[in-house]
């Protein structure tokens, strides 16, 4: 809590002016700095209540009202007793909103990582997944005769169609057909009993 002192101390070292400016304005400091601290000793609580009801956390709103008499003691501009309420209660306004805006702000951020770990999390579980069902298909590949063999890899790995297989292996079509027929069922069979 801050007494007319502390206010005063502040004022006179904070605004960092000539020394004959100084003269010429502790009359002024001497009366803004007063009338800081009986305002604040007046509204501190309502400050701190008002805040509470927006923020939600009464530690934070403390920390904030006592940043808005910061604020308003670092002041160039007056300060008289008719403007002060409505300048502490627009500056701890608009503070909220910075707050506000910040945690929302963490909110997106603290989201977005955890999206992004879950992305890659999934990602490297579909790497892993297709890279086992690839050497179960392979092993199992190993198992079929190797003209099946070769006519099911030339289908399923090198995407070629029954004709362009037939064309390159200089066989009929429909023993491409058969050979595939065979090979597939074969393979289902076998990753069945897996």
């Amino acid at each position: 809590m801050f007494d007319t002192a502390d206010v005063l101390f502040f004022l006179y070292f904070c605004r960092r002016k000539t020394k004959t400016t100084i003269k010429r304005m502790k009359p002024t400091i001497i009366k803004q700095g007063q009338i800081i601290a009986d305002f604040y000793s007046a509204y501190q609580a309502e400050l701190v209540n008002f805040t509470v009801i927006r923020l939600g956390n009464r530690e934070e709103s403390e920390d904030l009202v006592q940043d808005v008499f910061i604020k308003l003691m670092e002041f160039d501009g007056m300060i008289n007793e008719t403007t002060i309420k409505s300048f502490a209660f627009t500056i701890t306004s608009n503070k909220i909103k910075d707050h506000l805006r910040r945690r929302i702000f963490r909110q997106k951020m603290e989201e977005h990582t955890k999206y992004e770990m879950e992305l890659q999390h999934t990602s490297v579980e579909r790497v892993a997944e297709y890279h086992e069902t690839l050497r179960i298909v392979n092993e199992n590949m190993e198992k079929l005769t190797p003209s099946c063999a070769k006519v099911y890899r030339m289908s399923l790995f090198d995407g070629k169609a029954i004709g362009e297989i037939a064309e390159e292996l200089n066989v009929s079509k429909r023993t491409v057909e058969s050979q595939l027929f065979t090979s597939r069922k074969q393979m289902r069979a076998l990753m069945k009993a897996m």
